[in-house]
């Protein structure tokens, strides 16, 4: 965990010093962290946002180099989890530390007020509890646990440094045992497991309903134990036992004895290849078995079926779905009733034990467990008054804090951008998920879209600065949101001063439209299909020729024209998980929407010198032809999707507030628009040169008889056509090119069945 954590800091651009136990090897006294970073390089995901970030980390041991620690801003303390070594390991940090240095202790729940009892009281205001959650790099939240001697000041900057320069969601929390997620986590899978080992339901009818169905995760209850590892979710149930004796649910915590048999026998989860769910190949096939609770052997799933089941998945939205199945009668009906209840007391219980507020409870299982719905979120949407009414009925006793919700005249927990407190017995603004957000959801607050259809709006950000917001699913670049797109462009010249394209969904756009190009091919309307490729193209560069400068806010997967876009914005501010790529050609297509072009051009553009540029086109190629996606911004920034100037955003609820800022400075700085330059192609040269690498990739049986062909079309227009010498050709010309590669592979029947594949597997066809 620490190394990860030490990834994670590199990511964000720290200076890191990685210290551990010295080795027993007298010529590698560093063998124990060297072994820890050789180790996470090897996990999915991987930790570093770049491979070779690892070699930023200055390593060292406890005994050669702790002097080092007295240069340290931050000391993150994270070695085992036992008090009496936690509290001799900082004991020596306060002898050595200097006076402004911060320290933490990274634990899942040990108290952290006793780990520094015997320190100075200067290290004492200092010092506080992190909880990274894992992994690191990918996990939103950090609870951040300060002690009664804790500084206050040192705890409002530990959780504004870690929104923004770690990316994080924090939550702070109180110093109570395992702080708010695992304390209620933990007890949301104790409380589901006797369904289980008391034969009531399967595992994997559990994870069923008690998954996205209901508002859960997508991994549910019993793959997210195997993903966090069944050894330590035992662990932390244990650990917390003797800490809560004043817990009305403490039973809940002593896991079921076939579940400790489970984890002594070895099967902890995926770590171990084997817990709730096991993975087997047979042949090309694989399965994932599932656990017998009695024989503790695998055998294959069920699928549960059920009415209740088909009725509720027609509904939509989440939270009427939950309603809707509490609601309802049945076996199902009852497990998820009850469930929820125990859910929704607890959680209530705990306040103001572990904090005073219902949205940092809600935060800390959304952001640390996944939910799509917290605890309160839960009570709200059963109904605050009717979910009383049934559990009075029922014999339970109403906690302390509905009752005086209920007291103050609140019908719930949440109204009109306001969240109960219980420390100030009333609702309270909802504080932002980091200071300086800037949400969509905010703007439409402000100002009322300059224009909105079903597939886009325009709206005003202030300060002169416009922003287009893409509303399909999965922000899919359709005929509409193209066109809406390019009439805006025409808008924003007369009325704005800047152009920002982003929105608040979970992926800034998935590519073109499949669906919408097939129906129009299948339709014969073959006029629409090439009105839409010049449109798309057209629009795409549009943004770069614009007068006034355009920011794409990126992240998450940013695929085909999606990338598109972006290459032709004067700047990116990318969120650092951001999936970028040109994929077009997994469904027989070529990038189209100018993306080949760009990134001829960019790759040209890195020649230094007498260089030989057709190294430079090959990566160009691969990168396309393969479809290789980022695993990060700075992996983009290597594949050329993005450029040296732009910036990279560590949390994704800033990404906005920075698009828009560095749309401004754009504006500030007297923008222009760039020249359009010609670039520079190699013709037969070039060309000669990528079909060579087809020929022996497709001989080696890498790439099918299909994909051949389709790469073939992208090499035709890397290399400017079939040109006898190189040259310098207009923009214009390569464009060209694209929308004649692109038609020519709409016309193929093997793009259209892979186009076809992909909509109903969502996986690419090899033909």
């Amino acid at each position: 965990m620490g190394s990860q954590i030490a990834a994670h800091c590199v990511n964000a651009g720290l200076e890191v010093i990685l210290l551990d136990l010295k080795s027993e090897d007298a010529k590698q006294p560093n063998k124990m962290v060297e072994d820890s970073l050789k180790k996470i390089q090897k996990l999915k995901p991987a930790p570093f946002g770049k491979n070779d970030f690892i070699h930023r980390i200055e390593i060292g041991n406890f005994d050669d180099d702790f002097d080092k620690l007295a240069d340290c801003d931050w000391i993150c303390e994270v070695i085992i989890e036992r008090m009496d070594i936690k509290k001799s390991m900082v004991a020596r940090i306060d002898e050595i530390r200097k006076k402004s240095a911060i320290v933490s202790s990274n634990t899942s729940g040990l108290p952290i007020h006793e780990i520094a009892e015997d320190c100075s009281e200067d290290f004492k205001t200092h010092f506080l509890g992190t909880h990274f959650f894992n992994p690191p790099r990918y996990m939103k939240l950090l609870e951040v646990i300060p002690t009664q001697a804790t500084d206050s000041s040192v705890t409002e900057f530990m959780q504004r440094f870690c929104e923004k320069v770690l990316g994080k969601g924090v939550v702070v929390c109180n110093d109570t045992p395992n702080f708010i997620a695992n304390r209620v986590g933990i007890f949301s899978i104790g409380s589901m497991m006797p369904y289980f080992f008391d034969g009531d339901f399967r595992a994997e009818e559990i994870d069923l309903l008690t998954g996205t169905l209901t508002g859960y995760s997508k991994a549910a209850t019993f793959r997210t134990g195997d993903m966090a590892g069944l050894d330590v979710t035992l662990h932390v149930a244990n650990n917390i036992i003797p800490a809560i004796e004043h817990d009305e649910r403490q039973q809940v915590f002593d896991l079921p004895e076939k579940f400790k048999e489970m984890v002594a026998s070895g099967k902890i989860g995926n770590k171990a290849g084997e817990g709730f769910y096991k993975k087997v190949q047979q042949g090309k096939k694989r399965e994932f078995l599932v656990i017998n609770p009695e024989t503790l052997e695998y055998e294959s799933q069920q699928e549960l079926n059920d009415p209740l089941l088909d009725e509720a998945q027609k509904i939509k939205d989440t939270r009427e779905r939950l309603k809707f199945l509490v609601n309802s009668e049945g076996r199902i009906a009852d497990f998820i009733w009850q469930t929820q209840k125990d859910l929704l007391l607890y959680a209530a219980n705990r306040i103001p034990e572990i904090t005073s507020s219902p949205l940092a409870v809600d935060r800390a299982m959304k952001w640390g467990f996944n939910w799509e719905l917290g605890p309160f979120e839960r009570w709200d949407a059963l109904g605050v008054e009717d979910t009383v009414e049934r559990l009075k009925s029922e014999g339970e006793e109403i906690p302390k804090l509905v009752q005086e919700l209920l007291a103050k005249g609140h019908s719930s927990f949440y109204k009109d951008d306001q969240v109960y407190d219980a420390d100030e017995s009333q609702q309270i603004p909802i504080p932002p998920k980091a200071v300086g957000q800037l949400t969509v959801s905010e703007v439409r607050r402000s100002n009322t879209p300059v224009f909105e259809n079903n597939s886009a709006a325009l709206h005003d950000m202030g300060d002169g600065v416009a922003l287009f917001e893409f509303k399909t699913k999965n922000a899919t670049l359709g005929f509409e949101l193209v066109q809406s797109l390019e009439k805006s462009l025409d808008l924003i010249a007369e009325k704005f001063d800047a152009l920002v394209l982003g929105h608040d969904g979970d992926n800034f756009a998935y590519g073109a439209n499949l669906m919408e190009a097939l129906q129009a091919h299948q339709s014969g309307d073959w006029d629409k299909v090439v009105e839409a490729v010049t449109g798309f193209q057209r629009t795409a560069v549009k943004l770069r020729y614009s007068p006034f400068p355009v920011v794409a806010a990126a992240h998450g997967r940013t695929l085909g024209g999606g990338t598109e876009f972006c290459l032709y914005a004067d700047k990116v501010v990318a969120h650092h998980e951001l999936y970028m790529g040109l994929v077009e050609i997994g469904v027989g297509l070529i990038p189209a929407g100018g993306g080949t072009t760009e990134l001829l051009k960019r790759a040209m553009n890195k020649i230094e010198g007498e260089a030989d540029p057709l190294p430079f086109i090959r990566e160009a190629f691969k990168v396309m032809g393969m479809a290789k996606v980022s695993e990060s911004a700075h992996q983009a920034k290597e594949m050329n999707f993005l450029q040296d100037t732009d910036l990279i955003v560590m949390n994704r609820d800033l990404l906005l507030a920075q698009a828009k800022e560095a749309a401004l400075s754009m504006v500030e700085e007297g923008y222009l628009p760039p020249a359009k330059t010609n670039i520079q192609v190699l013709g037969e040269t070039a060309l000669s040169a990528l079909k060579l690498m087809l020929y022996v990739m497709h001989e080696s049986k890498f790439i099918t008889d299909y994909d051949k062909v389709v790469a073939e079309r992208l090499a035709f227009v890397l290399a400017g056509g079939d040109l006898s010498e190189a040259q310098s050709v207009p923009e214009e010309y390569l464009l060209k090119l694209e929308r004649e590669a692109i038609l020519n592979c709409l016309k193929d029947e093997r793009t259209l069945a892979r186009m076809e594949h992909m909509l109903k597997t969502g996986k690419p066809l090899r033909n």
